[in-house]
């Protein structure tokens, strides 16, 4: 199938997960014999246009992140020039031109969405379509009404007004080859060790955006709780955002500098190896402290994937999904979100159990591989577009 993905976005190469999710999308797809034409936004320095992984990337400059809806004329071009069957487009507040530039082509689009399109009152962007008198809402009604499918994680992040006939809920995924223990250097591995391990017998790890709902203040505080008592462990934090610096400045002020070590932003593909030094990955989502989650929690966290596919067994709070992609005693241990003394009792245990470690990391790791690699997302991808094909707009 000839395929568009209008992802502008995002900044391809890149570590964060909205780059990560449309670079595997794309490689995977490409992998399953797609002709693949990738529209991603431009950074200084970048070439506008170059082959990744059998398929063609084109990085067009925009001024604005709220002026994306304005390159309809040029995806219509390109349309012209490239001749998709179907055009995907991943959603964003002011995109659009991806579903509108199909529509004007008379093509199918696929819609691909990873959180709320509407967020609920009390939210920065309700209160900012409020002040544009609900042009954000009508804007993200008129993408999910035009498209001709729709996928995401979970289907709350679709307004009811939208038919659930068009939406389909599809995981997202790890990469498990690149997030593969079996398949990592290991004197690089056991150079790295050397360098962060301090010593410490075993080593509890945190990924992730450094935001207030990953649960980083959770983490600190449980790596606060349990240093008192315990001389043996690690806490290894991987990666950066907007709580780094004030992360930073309280592990220093509280001397702690030596039990809580912290990464800084990791180039994605180095970030297997510093997840191979680990011995548990705990995922301590906060949802009270992001009001778009009120709606449900509807990611499919790439942390939690990644984890398992690392082989390491994962803590994370007791609420769907997450309860269903790690269950508890089989993949993980589960705990009641805000719990902070349950939260500490699961890290002993499984600091404590090696045993139970194992086997629930090795678990963790089968079923990632067979229901949660980005293989798997693609395998359920392609039906969602033979879909939109029958459905093409006459």
């Amino acid at each position: 199938m000839n395929l568009l993905y209008v992802a502008h976005t995002e900044s391809l190469p890149g570590s964060h997960g909205g780059a990560v999710h449309v670079l595997e999308v794309s490689r995977q797809l490409a992998r399953r014999g797609h002709q693949l034409t990738v529209v991603v936004n431009r950074e200084p320095h970048q070439p506008p246009e170059e082959w990744l992984d059998n398929f063609r990337l084109l990085r067009l400059r925009v001024r604005s992140k709220y002026l994306l809806f304005t390159f309809e004329s040029a995806l219509r071009r390109l349309i012209d020039a490239t001749q998709p069957e179907v055009v995907m487009e991943r959603y964003y507040n002011f995109a659009g031109a991806g579903i509108a530039a199909a529509r004007a082509r008379e093509l199918p689009s696929l819609l691909e969405v990873n959180a709320p399109m509407v967020d609920p009152r009390g939210s920065t962007k309700a209160r900012v379509d409020a002040l544009s008198l609900g042009w954000m809402k009508r804007r993200a009604l008129w993408q999910a009404g035009t498209a001709t499918r729709i996928v995401t994680p979970l289907a709350v992040t679709i307004p009811p007004e939208i038919t659930r006939a068009k939406i389909r809920e599809i995981p997202w995924g790890a990469n498990v080859e690149l997030f593969d223990p079996a398949s990592l250097d290991r004197e690089r591995v056991a150079h790295l060790r050397a360098q962060l391990n301090r010593q410490a017998r075993r080593v509890v790890a945190f990924l992730g955006s450094f935001r207030p709902w990953h649960g980083v203040r959770e983490f600190i505080h449980a790596a606060q709780l349990l240093v008192r008592s315990r001389d043996d462990i690690l806490f290894l934090m991987i990666g950066s955002g907007e709580l780094f610096d004030e992360t930073r400045v309280w592990v220093r002020h509280s001397g702690l500098s030596e039990r809580i070590i912290l990464t800084g932003a990791v180039p994605y593909d180095e970030v297997p190896y510093y997840l191979a030094l680990a011995n548990v990955g705990v995922a301590p989502f906060n949802t009270a402290a992001h009001t778009a989650l009120r709606a449900g929690f509807y990611w499919s966290p790439l942390k939690v994937h990644e984890y398992m596919a690392m082989a390491l067994p994962v803590i994370t709070i007791d609420i769907p999904p997450l309860n269903q992609m790690v269950r508890n005693e089989r993949e993980g241990l589960l705990y009641r979100e805000g719990d902070a003394a349950a939260l500490c009792a699961q890290i002993e245990r499984l600091v404590d159990d090696g045993e139970l470690a194992r086997r629930l990391g090795q678990a963790a790791r089968a079923r990632v591989v067979e229901e949660f690699s980005w293989q798997k997302h693609v395998e359920r991808l392609e039906p969602v577009l033979e879909e939109c094909l029958m459905n093409k707009p006459r």
